[in-house]
């Protein structure tokens, strides 16, 4: 797991790349969605103070569990499957920046279920999905993303969580002093690639 200095660290890095996500500065009273899994709810606390502290205001969504994931598909009916809330695109029009907290406590929960009832709900949600993509594109909207080690994604990966968590740590750089400006370093090196491969043409 974590300690709390690095999920400080990892809060600090989401901010960052959130601002960096979005063409257009972000203000005080912006409204960000902080979604999360069961498993990131330390990690969302944090970030949830970070989010505050910015002067933004969050909007938290807790992720279903796999036994309410696979209830849902299992059980649904068409309705219910393609059901998108009014308050989901209400939202979603003043919605300026969202952060997802990866953090499964399953990954194979589903695969006993019929794909197509997946992708039935997958396709009722595309006007949000396409909604944030205009949204971002006229830079009014950013978003970011990591992955809280958990012990359902270090087994998958042959590691202890212990393991698992230590090559998350060294990956996002939370073991630094400075953690964001290492990310600094990053984002301005591969402008500068960018820059060099669009001179090559």
């Amino acid at each position: 797991m974590l300690t709390k200095g690095q999920m400080q660290k990892y809060a600090e890095i989401l901010l960052w790349g959130l601002k960096t996500a979005r063409k257009e500065k972000y203000k005080k009273g912006d409204i960000v969605l902080l979604r999360f899994g069961l498993a990131a709810v330390n990690m969302a606390e944090v970030l949830q103070g970070k989010i505050l502290e910015t002067g933004f205001i969050p909007v938290l969504r807790t992720g279903s569990s796999p036994v309410m994931e696979h209830n849902f598909y299992e059980k649904a009916d068409r309705r219910q499957l393609t059901f998108v809330g009014p308050w989901e695109t209400e939202l979603g029009k003043h919605l300026n920046g969202s952060i997802f907290l990866h953090a499964p406590d399953s990954l194979t929960h589903l695969a006993d279920l019929d794909s197509r009832k997946i992708g039935k709900a997958a396709v009722a949600r595309k006007p949000l999905r396409d909604l944030l993509r205009e949204r971002e594109e006229r830079g009014k909207y950013g978003w970011t993303l990591c992955t809280v080690p958990t012990a359902e994604l270090a087994k998958h990966a042959g590691l202890t969580l212990k393991q698992y968590t230590h090559q998350v740590v060294r990956a996002c750089y939370l073991d630094k002093s400075d953690p964001v400006g290492a990310w600094r370093d990053i984002y301005r090196n591969a402008n500068e690639i960018k820059k060099w491969l669009n001179n090559m043409e």
